[in-house]
């Protein structure tokens, strides 16, 4: 029981801090969200937010053909986003730092990892629903056209 409560914890963890490590580290290539990314490391990523947020707007820009109101619009989407996604990376950084710091010998160690595991499952749902409701707010200053422009700009992801 102890050690499925252990590895359940540890999955939850690692699968939420791959969320939010694919975004400061992915790749040459658009994401999901209108983002490009030219490869990044996770120290990097506030550092260089500024200089992605002007390549990104400078490709949105020229790909989707975006009215100034649009550009404005996206920049203002785009920085709100920034604020919340660093709350959000802090937070994961701080349930690993707990995790990391359980007594093993605790006596209540299992629902010490347990309250983790419920922490984790709700930063990873509040992760998915702020990358939905951006990708939402984004199509609602795109019109049909530029949306599928968008969509078809996407770079081919393989299925695991």
């Amino acid at each position: 029981m102890r050690k499925q409560l252990i590895i359940g914890i540890t999955a939850a963890i690692i699968g939420a801090g791959a969320l939010s490590a694919g975004l400061a580290s992915a790749k040459d290539g658009w994401d999901h969200y209108g983002e490009r990314h030219e490869g990044g490391h996770h120290g990097k990523y506030e550092q260089m937010d500024g200089k992605h947020s002007a390549m990104r707007m400078t490709m949105m820009t020229e790909k989707l053909n975006l009215t100034d109101e649009q550009q404005t619009q996206m920049q203002e989407l785009f920085k709100s986003k920034q604020g919340r996604m660093q709350n959000q990376r802090g937070s994961m950084r701080d349930m690993h730092n707990a995790l990391r710091d359980l007594d093993v010998n605790a006596a209540d160690y299992d629902q010490q990892v347990a309250d983790l595991v419920t922490k984790a499952q709700e930063k990873t749902a509040q992760m998915i629903q702020m990358r939905a409701q951006q990708k939402k707010a984004m199509f609602a200053i795109l019109t049909p056209e530029q949306q599928q422009t968008f969509m078809e700009m996407r770079p081919e992801k393989p299925r695991h």
